[in-house]
């Protein structure tokens, strides 16, 4: 053994005898015994105040409802939103991706231009993605 690997061994062996005399002393049990308790009371409490609000939402359950007009304007809104996007990219990339491809999720929809053909994207320096 070289005298680097028996000065980590004395090291090793000292730590190792103070962890064993801590957990000797008599303290430490009670220390853990009070953070089971406390352990134990905070899930009851946990617990309990989970059974309350399931209690309350069986007696006062929520309803969510569209008005018709409300509906109406989303549909108006996603017709607008949609119109001459059939393709978009990053603004800062330089692939093209058609509507509706799953390899441009990734592209974040603050950060995407829109454009209504492939001819208009590859005029401005894009290419188109391979594969959608």
């Amino acid at each position: 053994m070289g005298p680097d690997l028996q000065s980590n061994m004395r090291i090793i062996d000292k730590l190792n005898k103070k962890i064993k005399e801590v957990l000797a002393t008599s303290w430490i049990d009670e220390v853990m015994w009070v953070a089971i308790i406390m352990f134990v009371g905070l899930g009851s409490f946990s617990l309990g105040m989970i059974h309350e609000r399931k209690q309350y939402l069986e007696q006062n359950p929520v309803e969510v409802s569209y008005s018709t007009e409300a509906l109406l304007l989303w549909e108006a809104y996603q017709n607008i939103n949609q119109q001459d996007q059939n393709f978009f990219a990053s603004k800062s990339g330089s692939i093209v991706y058609p509507a509706g491809c799953t390899k441009g999720d990734r592209v974040k929809e603050e950060n995407r231009v829109f454009f209504t053909s492939a001819e208009q994207a590859v005029n401005e320096g894009y290419r188109l993605v391979e594969g959608c």
